[in-house]
């Protein structure tokens, strides 16, 4: 564990030692870290234990739009939030659940966060994996139709796009290889998803390759589009 003095009037030792023990319950694929927003967000990582699954350090920048919420009443934030990204820094090839609680001080403001995340990139090929085997899957939003969902704005059908894109081929787009790739690139290119603005980077993001590799991808995919 490294750390850096943490000056609360809140007594973190109880906590910190049970955060470790989260941490080592759940094995080296898992880190917990902990924010200060006090001091702003480019230095907030002051505890963190086994940072090596995602690369981040003491000293670290915090992730996330909860930042702008610091010193905020923490009422209708109390609830910690569950979620999936892709690898960090270092983390590259890696799918993190995650899970973040806040912290509040005696007036119940927000001044920092915990965070519990999990790799889980080998949990979910022995899903596909298994899933291959068994032949089943339940109803999931492969089986709805477009008509069907509700779209509030434009990122909400890129992301429907990329979810039907990872359930068809039963794995996160970071770990598609090439091939699988360019299938879900020609699928895309169908469905206009090129003329949301800024679709490349978050499809470089989610596919884990560089602007250029993706553009390259979808060239090819066109080819097999004409090819039809």
């Amino acid at each position: 564990m490294k750390k850096e003095k943490l000056e609360n009037n809140i007594n973190f030792d109880f906590f910190l030692r049970f955060a470790e023990g989260i941490q080592k319950f759940l094995g080296n694929q898992c880190e917990v870290v902990v924010h200060d927003f006090r001091k702003g967000f480019e230095h907030s990582i002051v505890y963190i234990f086994n940072g090596n699954v995602s690369g981040r350090v003491v000293g670290g920048h915090s992730r996330g739009a909860m930042n702008f919420h610091a010193g905020e009443n923490i009422e209708k934030y109390k609830n910690s939030r569950i979620y999936f990204f892709n690898g960090i820094e270092d983390g590259k090839g890696k799918i993190f659940k995650s899970c973040t609680t806040l912290i509040k001080d005696t007036i119940n403001k927000l001044i920092g966060s915990v965070c519990l995340n999990l790799n889980v990139a080998d949990l979910l090929s022995a899903q596909h994996t298994i899933q291959n085997f068994v032949k089943y899957s339940m109803p999931s939003l492969a089986s709805l139709k477009e008509e069907d969902v509700d779209f509030n704005n434009v990122d909400d059908v890129l992301t429907f796009y990329m979810k039907k894109c990872e359930e068809s081929e039963g794995k996160p787009m970071s770990l598609m290889n090439k091939e699988e790739k360019i299938k879900a690139l020609q699928y895309l290119n169908e469905k206009g998803v090129f003329k949301i603005t800024k679709a490349g980077v978050l499809l470089c993001k989610a596919f884990q390759v560089s602007k250029y590799t993706l553009y390259s991808y979808l060239e090819e995919a066109k080819k097999l589009e004409n090819k039809l």
